[in-house]
């Protein structure tokens, strides 16, 4: 028999912070949170790249400035595709 309604979308287990294999992961990503809730907290992360990245923008020399935009732009579109997630899942 199925479910007339599906259970909103959330986290599986997943693990990071292994400093390339070097150790066992350092931390790990909870079973079970809710999709929005998981996206808010990416939304944080970004935010905090995007200021710390822009810091790096403006005081570093070339190439690393070039380096930087680059980096900058990537994090602009992935704020971006994020924003929308979050706004089609409060729809």
């Amino acid at each position: 028999m199925s479910k007339p309604v599906p259970d909103p979308p959330c986290t599986a287990h997943a693990h990071f912070g292994t400093c390339s294999g070097h150790h066992p992961p350092l931390f790990t990503v909870c079973e079970g949170i809710s999709l929005e809730d998981a996206l808010v907290h990416l939304a944080m992360s970004l935010t905090s790249a995007y200021e710390t990245n822009y810091q790096v923008c403006e005081s570093a020399d070339r190439p690393l400035q070039g380096l930087a935009w680059a980096t900058q732009h990537s994090l602009e579109i992935a704020q971006a595709v994020l924003e929308s997630l979050l706004k089609g899942l409060r729809q």
